[in-house]
């Protein structure tokens, strides 16, 4: 006989499991009650000889009679499971039966007395007798383990004969369904299924399930035919989809072609955008910072002031619309600084008042006097806003007036919360546009655009700005009555910075300057001329290596976008001339692209910092001061920390940036970390060498000196093939030294 399979070999093992317990409980239970009638009877013997014996004893005790007593004795032997009776008294010492029993004995003591009738009840001795508890014990053993194993033997029978009929009834069934089943699967849809068994007079679960089963069959087979029935039908129409999808296909392919052109010239014209506007406006701005020490009379002086810090905002601006151009949500974050919002406030009105004048509009600014002065937030982001505001509102009021209002609206010692408002009495918005007013590329309307012109980006660019500062903006306004745009935003209590702080000026230097645009050469020329700097000028690659290769310089400065050699590949040929004047020379990148990416790979090149363009002179003084002390610094700042590194990237990048740059960084030291371990633990001197050469350079560059001189020593000693153990625990410990110090620094 075969042995079931599945479900009733699962029964046949669950029933076996419940049989054997129940077997094991039922004959606990009978053993417990043998056990129970063992003991009354040895009770009830043990009462007969209190009954009916000691009396006896006592009187062939009383008269002396051995022979008697031993009778008795051997009489109580005789009692089933009675091992030994002994009777002890002043003139007797008698036993019967065996001293060992084969168990644990009960003994049980009679005392013996006798009164005679003539006096007092009298103490003769004692009588013991010994119950062999073993026996007791070994018949219940042999009636459990027959109980035992007749009940088992009968509820094994049992579960075998209800598994063999679960598997006849059930799952022998089963089997076949799933057969039928998976032929379905296969194709199969004109088998029936047939059961082996006998139908009675009413169907049970199992003959219901193969109805169903053999119903979902014909159902599939007649889905089938339908199908291939429609399949036919649409077998007509076919070749003429095809030639309208290979139309269409080919429609779009040209579109496709045409969106991928224009992206590209898309692409092109942002990728050129910054540096072609951002040339003039260096010129601008660096020719504004030269007027600066001409003799100018006070308005002039707060015009100039003007125009500097309008050439700033534009080209927040204009990093601004290159961001929208290319969609690139969330890339502004806004750098909180410490500023003088009474001193903003007037740059903004002092700059549009001009305007205002030639549109015959009076411009005023309205400040509660519980604002505070020294705030500390979004400076320029807050400057480009009320700009774009009072900027839109001197626009279209002509005759009229422009109101900027600061107030109040919270106050405590985390910063006050201000309602910025300016309010004009010009053409009015409809309430329709008011709706989208904020969006990009939106104006009021058509005439409008074709009256005052513009981009309609000014007002999506302040909205973007107010909400990336944590605040709201809004308009009310009435068509032909006026406007009224608002924002709200918090600033924190801040310091107002000095005006007149200025980096003193460094000792004469001989300073090469390397750039292409000769607007950008004269500023620089100037603003270095100005501090009593020799500054030598060039404006290829090929006469700026003549000069490095027949003088040495104390500082070089080289521009990034030069036509035929790249200013880090300038840099790279510097360095290696033969002659080696400017090995150790301090080459500075002079970009307007000061992004993080960008700075590292410039300080991958071997430069030693970055000035960005618009060229500043503050700026300029702080970098030239950074050469000078290159000397004293090797002593000072020779820890962990390349502190004059971090400086430049604090500097240019601002707080925010330079903490991006090293949680980047970081991360990327975490990723690596286990890998360099790994390999040094294998003793791979290749994949250790790589690995630490590829994180030493991040380090330095980002001013890890110590961490990244002990990855550059380490990448040195595995290239020379030196015994890689001990390394692990060096550099774990300066590892931890860096990760300790950059907590308790600044970012």
């Amino acid at each position: 006989m075969k042995l079931p399979g599945g479900l009733a070999r699962r029964l046949l093992l669950r029933v076996l499991l419940f049989s054997l317990c129940f077997t094991v409980l039922a004959s606990a239970v009978q053993l417990y009650f043998e056990y129970r009638r063992e003991m009354r009877d040895i009770e009830a013997r043990l009462e007969l000889i209190r009954v009916g014996y000691l009396a006896s004893f006592e009187r062939s005790l009383w008269d002396l009679n051995q022979e008697q007593l031993n009778v008795q004795l051997h009489g109580l032997v005789d009692f089933p499971d009675i091992a030994q009776a002994r009777l002890r008294s002043a003139d007797f010492n008698l036993m019967q039966g065996s001293e060992s029993g084969r168990g644990p004995l009960r003994v049980e003591r009679f005392a013996l007395a006798f009164q005679p009738p003539d006096g007092e009840r009298r103490e003769l001795g004692e009588l013991e007798v010994s119950i062999d508890l073993g026996a007791v014990y070994l018949r219940l053993l042999h009636g459990g383990l027959a109980s035992l194993l007749w009940m088992g033997v009968f509820l094994c029978g049992l579960a075998v004969a209800l598994s063999w009929l679960f598997h006849s009834l059930v799952t022998r069934h089963l089997r076949r369904m799933a057969d039928f089943v998976r032929g379905l699967t296969g194709g199969d849809l004109g088998t029936e299924l047939a059961l082996d068994k006998v139908r009675s007079g009413e169907d049970d679960e199992i003959d219901t399930v193969a109805d169903a089963l053999d119903g979902l069959r014909r159902a599939l087979r007649a889905e089938l035919r339908r199908r291939e029935a429609d399949r036919e039908a649409l077998q007509s129409t076919r070749d003429e989809l095809q030639r309208r999808v290979e139309r269409r296909t080919a429609s779009l392919r040209r579109a496709k072609e045409e969106a991928e052109a224009a992206n590209r010239a898309k692409s092109r014209f942002l990728a050129t955008m910054s540096h072609e506007i951002r040339t003039p406006l260096g010129g601008i701005l660096g020719m504004a910072e030269l007027l600066r020490a001409a003799p100018l009379g006070e308005q002039d002086r707060r015009r100039l002031q003007a125009l500097s810090t309008a050439g700033e905002g534009l080209l927040a601006i204009l990093n601004e619309v290159l961001h929208f151009a290319k969609l690139e949500d969330g890339a502004s974050q806004p750098e909180p600084v410490d500023f003088s919002l009474r001193r903003l406030l007037d740059d903004v009105v002092t700059l549009l008042e001009p305007r205002a004048q030639d549109n015959g509009t009076v411009l005023r600014l309205r400040v509660d006097p519980q604002v505070r002065d020294a705030c500390r937030g979004a400076e320029q982001f807050l400057r480009q806003v009320l700009s774009n505001l009072v900027a839109n509102a001197v626009k279209f009021t002509e005759e009229g007036e422009v109101l900027l209002e600061v107030a109040v609206l919270a106050s405590d010692e985390a910063g006050q919360r201000l309602r910025f408002s300016v309010t004009d009495d010009g053409i009015g918005i409809s309430s329709e546009q008011q709706e989208k007013i904020f969006q990009r590329f939106t104006q009021a309307s058509d005439e409008v655009a074709r009256r005052y012109g513009g981009t309609g980006l000014g007002l999506a660019i302040s909205k973007r700005l107010v909400e990336s500062m944590g605040g709201e903006i809004g308009v009310e306004s009435l068509e032909g009555e006026g406007s009224t745009f608002w924002f709200e935003i918090a600033l924190a209590p801040g310091v107002v910075p000095s005006a007149t702080a200025i980096v003193e000026c460094s000792p004469a230097l001989e300073v090469l300057v390397v750039e292409d645009v000769a607007l950008n050469r004269e500023v620089a020329q100037a603003l270095l001329e100005r501090d009593g700097h020799r500054v030598h000028l060039a404006d290829d690659a090929e006469p700026a290596l003549a000069l490095a290769a027949s003088r040495r310089f104390d500082l070089i400065l080289l521009d990034m976008h030069l036509p035929g050699m790249s200013g880090l590949e300038l840099c790279r040929a510097i360095r290696g001339q033969a002659e080696g004047r400017n090995v150790r020379t301090p080459v500075f990148a002079f970009t307007a692209s000061v992004q993080p990416g960008m700075v590292r790979r410039y300080f991958e090149a071997g430069m030693q910092g970055v000035l960005g363009k618009p060229l500043r002179l503050e700026q300029l003084r702080r970098a030239l001061a950074g050469v000078t002390g290159d000397a004293a610094d090797e002593t000072v700042d020779s820890g962990p920390l390349d502190h004059r590194v971090l400086d430049t990237h604090r500097r240019l990048l601002g707080e925010h940036k330079l903490a991006e740059l090293l949680d980047s960084l970081w991360r990327l030291i975490d990723q690596q970390w286990p890998l360099l371990l790994d390999a040094l633990r294998q003793d791979d001197a290749v994949e250790a060498a790589s690995l630490a050469h590829r994180l030493a350079g991040s380090c330095r560059s980002m001013g890890l000196r110590g961490l990244g001189d002990c990855l550059g020593e380490l990448e040195e000693a595995a290239l020379a093939g030196a015994s890689l153990m001990g390394w692990t625990d060096k550099l774990d410990r300066e590892k931890a030294v860096v990760a300790e110090l950059l907590k308790s620094t600044p970012a």
